[in-house]
């Protein structure tokens, strides 16, 4: 199976890192001219990113130089054959309804009809999106967590239109590549950030009313909030201390 990530931005390079990690051939495609200037920032980025998880004993160079080879960094020129090969395609391009609509018309154009198209939006519905896509049966969210090399989760989000084939697919070539998969109804913020949103909005008011120091707060997510969800989740914390202590 070949990944191709259209957009060679943060998310395009982590989600080239994932898959090629995972033994997956990888084009990070981006449609902008400059290629040669691309491919420098873009391999050079991943590869410090491998160099880190080699400092943690994560990986050799053997194997650093191996992923490395798994990634192509394409340019406008070689953009639609790279595209007409894909597989799955991740989008991951500027987060307006423009650049997705140009984007999707101009990948739809490569892209064989079985082709899969997931889009990395967190703030964008899957609904509003798959309007823009030919054959909307193959296409969903799936909202990867900055950085995506590091953090497992990713959100995936089915349209109205999305084959459930479409889902079940998706979920098993990202479980392949390590990560978790949740799924979510189109909603805006999806899961985690909406809470994240709650949480920083509630850290920002203890700040405004002089409850903690900026430093305080986030001394205290990193020893108690952080730890404590990580072994137990909110639902799973609300049954344990029971729903009568939470109203």
């Amino acid at each position: 199976m070949r990944i191709a990530a259209l957009g060679a931005g943060r998310m395009g390079r982590g989600i080239g890192h994932v898959f090629a990690y995972a033994g997956y051939e990888v084009d990070i495609i981006d449609f902008k001219p400059g290629a040669r200037d691309l491919r420098e920032a873009v391999t050079g980025e991943i590869a410090a990113n491998l160099r880190l998880l080699a400092g943690l004993g994560v990986l050799n160079e053997a194997q650093q130089a191996a992923i490395l080879k798994r990634i192509r960094v394409v340019g406008h020129a070689d953009a639609a054959a790279a595209l007409a090969k894909a597989d799955v395609l991740f989008e991951g391009v500027t987060e307006t309804l423009d650049a997705k609509r140009d984007a999707f018309a101009r990948a739809c154009a490569h892209l064989r009809p079985d082709a899969i198209i997931a889009s990395t939006t967190s703030s964008m519905l899957a609904d509003t999106l798959a309007e823009m896509v030919t054959h909307p049966g193959r296409f969903l969210n799936a909202h990867f967590l900055n950085p995506a090399y590091l953090i497992p989760l990713v959100e995936v989000s089915p349209a109205r239109t999305t084959d459930e084939n479409t889902f079940s697919k998706i979920k098993s070539l990202l479980e392949s590549a390590g990560k978790v998969v949740v799924r979510c109804a189109p909603s805006p913020g999806f899961i985690v950030p909406r809470l994240q949103a709650a949480a920083m909005n509630e850290a920002a008011r203890l700040v405004e009313e002089g409850v903690a120091t900026p430093e305080d707060i986030d001394r205290a997510v990193r020893a108690g909030f952080g730890p404590r969800y990580t072994a137990m989740g909110l639902c799973e914390f609300i049954d344990y201390g029971g729903l009568d202590i939470l109203y």
